[in-house]
């Protein structure tokens, strides 16, 4: 019975000892590194809560403008020859190239006038003013047709497709869209597969913030001015006379620098 009560209290002090040795040896240097990385620990979760509330205020746009532009193209929609999603940061609005113009050319179809009624109406509306709006196109190139003086020449895929951003742009414009967040753009012929029902042989409208740059506060150096020299008194035993103040010497003006225009880059 001793023997099994020493083993006892053999084994408590033991377990006693390990504890205090864990206890001195590794979980107070543990705590004290961690109270040491706690200030970081707290700035890194105040810059995360800051950019996690900069891009929810930033990305706030984005559902309601889906909800006007899908209801405002409900029938496109319907029909198969629209579709609107957003993508990232950005909300993208397709349409199929036959709802808006004639086969191989630039020009309208005279059944797209409703629909150019209603992109002019909703890409001006509150929800999408201040944005970046890109009109692009992707579409494929068409063959020479026709002889002598009624031949029409061949144009590739990408031509036709920048003319025909160009050519919605234009329109736009007329209709008091805002030129500075019109950009047209022209895609190639094959589009990769991201998702979108509509894949090519369609015009593209992306809508999305425009670039902010942080503007950062550039520290003048200030130039110290010349002081002049103290006025002397020089004094004699019989009359005081003061000397003239010495003038500063003018400023030697750095010579400008000539800035020349960029040089082209050679292809």
């Amino acid at each position: 019975m001793k023997i099994f009560v020493s083993l006892l209290i053999i084994l408590l002090l033991a377990c006693v000892g390990g504890a205090g040795y864990f206890y001195l040896t590794v979980y107070q240097p543990m705590v004290a590194e961690m109270k040491v990385g706690m200030p970081e620990l707290d700035k890194t979760k105040a810059e995360l809560k800051k950019y996690k509330e900069k891009e929810k205020k930033e990305t706030a746009w984005i559902n309601p403008a889906i909800d006007l532009l899908s209801a405002g193209l409900d029938t496109e929609v319907k029909a198969g020859t629209a579709e609107v999603l957003s993508a990232g940061n950005r909300v993208v609005v397709n349409i199929a190239e036959q709802a808006l113009y004639m086969p191989g050319s630039k020009t309208f179809t005279n059944e797209s006038r409703q629909l150019l009624l209603k992109l002019d109406s909703l890409l001006r509306s509150d929800g999408i003013k201040g944005k970046y709006i890109f009109i692009g196109n992707t579409t494929q190139g068409v063959q020479a047709k026709g002889k002598g003086k009624k031949k029409t020449p061949a144009k590739d895929a990408r031509t036709l497709a920048s003319e025909r951003s160009m050519e919605l742009v234009k329109y736009l414009e007329k209709k008091d869209v805002s030129q500075d967040a019109l950009i047209a753009a022209a895609y190639s012929t094959k589009q990769p597969e991201v998702g979108f029902k509509i894949k090519d042989h369609k015009t593209v409208i992306i809508i999305e913030n425009p670039p902010i740059v942080p503007m950062v506060a550039t520290k003048q150096a200030v130039i110290p001015q010349a002081q002049s020299k103290p006025t002397t008194t020089v004094k004699s035993t019989a009359t005081t006379s003061v000397a003239p103040a010495v003038s500063p010497a003018p400023q030697v003006q750095p010579k400008p620098i000539p800035i020349r225009p960029a040089q082209p880059k050679s292809n």
